[in-house]
């Protein structure tokens, strides 16, 4: 059991890191390419947070693990849109983009609601995950296309909160040595996230079996938990340094794309069933599109996610966790 909860916090630590080090190349890399701060926000910066999710969902649908995998994309979600903003929102009320209100939020309760319709059947097979990753490629394109007006020095600042540390000089950014330096930095943060999520899996699933608690719950609340350590601490650290739409940025664009992207590529990798855990279809799934639609409307709300909402938020995260662990028992 020690062995156990040391895979765990080995594992947690290795997803943390990972995180930072694929948040922190793919950023900068995003500089090179010149794309606009909010796209690098919404995509690129939570295509790397979403990294972890990504390793353990395709690691546990390999394995035939599906209520773990399931588990994670739903149970990540949730603590993106209730724990994330919620948190944020606490620490200072966070502003928000009318390109978020209108396009971005919208689109995050519609992937939800297609996550409940594709897996009606109980199952979530090949044709598809390839249909979430073609409208993965199709939110790229529109978020591209949305953010083209914002120039390059906003770019810099927006890289220099998440990232960190200023670049030294543009022509310096440019150069080829700051670009492998960065795919350096980027390889090893998925690096570490295999080799965490291998044990942050393998830790979670003994630890299931020790307590009794089913698979399902693990990944709706440890494992998710655990792979969602990057947007928790890339929204918070953003928030402390005044860049407050970044944190809501990075949490609707990690709830897309846990969906679109790790979902899409874990199901096309092993198709999943729904069956081994029929809560998750019939209860945690429609719990997550209720969440999605609650932040949709808090965000409407006066444009701005104030403190009060924060507690609520995170209030009913709480509860949700409670009434599994009561349900478990």
């Amino acid at each position: 059991m020690l062995f156990a909860v040391g895979q765990l916090v080995v594992g947690s630590l290795l997803l943390l890191i990972g995180g930072e080090g694929v948040v922190r190349g793919a950023s900068r890399l995003a500089i090179l390419a010149k794309l606009s701060p909010l796209f690098v926000g919404l995509t690129v910066v939570s295509l790397g947070t979403s990294a972890p999710e990504m390793a353990v969902s395709v690691a546990t649908a390999m394995q035939g693990q599906a209520d773990i995998t399931i588990g994670n994309v739903v149970g990540s979600n949730l603590f993106n849109m209730l724990m994330i903003v919620g948190l944020s929102a606490i620490v200072a009320a966070l502003p928000v983009e009318r390109q978020i209100t209108y396009f971005d939020a919208p689109v995050m309760v519609a992937v939800c609601i297609a996550m409940g319709v594709v897996g009606y059947d109980g199952s979530i097979d090949r044709f598809d995950g390839i249909a979430l990753l073609v409208a993965m490629v199709v939110y790229f394109a529109i978020s591209y296309r949305l953010g083209k007006r914002k120039t390059s020095e906003d770019i810099e600042e927006f890289v220099d909160d998440v990232a960190g540390e200023p670049l030294a000089a543009p022509s310096w950014a440019r150069s080829a040595a700051a670009v492998l330096l960065q795919l350096l930095i980027l390889s090893l943060g998925v690096g570490a996230l295999v080799l965490g999520c291998e044990w942050f899996v393998a830790g979670s699933v003994t630890f299931a079996r020790y307590f009794g608690l089913s698979e399902a719950v693990i990944g709706l609340t440890i494992v998710s938990v655990g792979t969602s350590l990057p947007e928790l601490v890339t929204s918070v650290a953003a928030t402390l340094k005044g860049e407050r739409g970044i944190a809501i940025g990075n949490a609707v664009g990690s709830t897309i794309l846990n969906i679109l992207a790790v979902l899409g590529v874990a199901a096309t990798v092993s198709p999943v069933s729904l069956h081994v855990a029929p809560s998750l279809e019939f209860f945690d799934i429609p719990v997550m599109i209720g969440a999605a639609v609650l932040t949709w409307a808090v965000l409407r709300t006066h444009q701005v996610v104030t403190r009060v909402e924060g507690f609520v938020m995170v209030g009913l995260y709480c509860a949700y966790i409670a009434y599994l662990l009561i349900e478990t028992v």
